[in-house]
């Protein structure tokens, strides 16, 4: 994460968790998976069985799943975001 990164992530840390999300759901529509994983991720240290987040960690590791040629890459991010999405009800 740069400084830039750092700083906005603080940010809209003081804002809350649901402000973080809503960062993170901008970052999925804008493609930039790994910042939403990452924002997600910020947000599940601090509560560990938050759906929202759960769900969005998700959606990102599999979007970078599909983007994988590596075969233990891709199989990683797939069962990482299958691991998270299992203790959720159905959307």
């Amino acid at each position: 994460m740069s400084s830039w990164q750092g700083a906005r992530f603080g940010a809209s840390c003081a804002l809350g968790p649901e402000q973080v999300l809503a960062r993170g759901r901008e970052a999925l529509a804008a493609g930039d998976y790994k910042w939403a994983a990452e924002l997600a991720d910020y947000v599940l240290a601090n509560a560990g069985a938050h759906a929202g987040a759960k769900r969005i960690k998700a959606r990102a590791l599999i979007e970078l799943g599909e983007r994988q040629v590596n075969a233990i890459a891709r199989n990683y991010y797939l069962s990482s975001a299958r691991s998270l999405l299992r203790d959720l009800p159905p959307q």
